[in-house]
């Protein structure tokens, strides 16, 4: 028996189809499969988003990370209705990748000022990866729910995708013209956006454990309905 849906969600999501109809995105006969994909596309996207106005009062070196979960996020449904996967799977990563510079800079502002200075910075994603897997809240969680192995193993998936692709037409209208929607292809997506909010939401959730257990029970359920029961239930002996 399917889940009744959560009211905020629905709202957002019948005026998020109503914007992309009439930018004649999707058609307004909405056919069912390309409807079931974008409501769980929705669905994750939305539950990433959520953090960006339900965490209060972080510093800039956390805060903006956050900002750019949400930004990656909110980007990624009209483009799979567009067709162009390539670039939902771009922000997909981005998404992980953000979510990883959140924790790791919110532990470290010092650091977060180096990054900012004239000389370039950067952490790499192993090492980021890394920092998580030697973090006391991690080392535990990841008893109980493998978020940072799936979150690894997704990242890897990612990158493939991004870099084995291929154009065939020198013609760059006769290649943009075989970019289209299909029910398949957005099914792959699909997968990987949902895959990418399960592994981000609970990394996020435990981080966040004290400040989620007072969001609004609504929200919190946007963000575990992404999760698996193990996953939720990692969560709640946590707290």
């Amino acid at each position: 028996m399917a889940r009744p849906a959560i009211p905020s969600v629905a709202v957002d999501f019948d005026r998020v189809m109503a914007f992309l109809e009439g930018r004649k995105i999707v058609p307004a006969k909405r056919p069912v499969a390309l409807n079931t994909n974008a409501k769980r596309i929705h669905r994750a996207t939305f539950s990433l988003i959520l953090w960006r106005f339900r965490l209060r009062g972080l510093p800039p070196h956390s805060s903006t990370f956050v900002e750019e979960i949400a930004s990656d996020a909110l980007q990624i449904l009209p483009q799979v209705m567009m067709g162009y996967g390539k670039t939902a799977k771009l922000l997909t990563r981005g998404v992980l990748e953000n979510v990883l510079r959140h924790l790791y800079f919110s532990d470290h502002p010092i650091e977060f000022e180096k990054m900012n200075r004239d000389t370039p910075w950067h952490m790499k994603v192993v090492d980021l990866i890394g920092y998580l897997k030697d973090h006391p809240l991690f080392s535990e969680s990841e008893k109980k729910f493998d978020a940072i192995g799936r979150f690894a193993a997704l990242y890897g998936d990612l990158s493939a995708g991004i870099h084995g692709r291929q154009v065939t037409d020198l013609e760059m209208r006769a290649a943009l013209q075989k970019i289209k929607y299909s029910d398949e292809k957005a099914e792959k997506e699909m997968a990987l956006i949902e895959r990418c909010a399960e592994s981000s939401n609970f990394l996020l959730a435990v981080f966040h454990g004290k400040k989620m257990a007072k969001f609004e029970a609504e929200d919190q359920r946007i963000i575990l309905r992404t999760m698996p029961p193990r996953a939720r239930r990692a969560w709640t002996e946590m707290l």
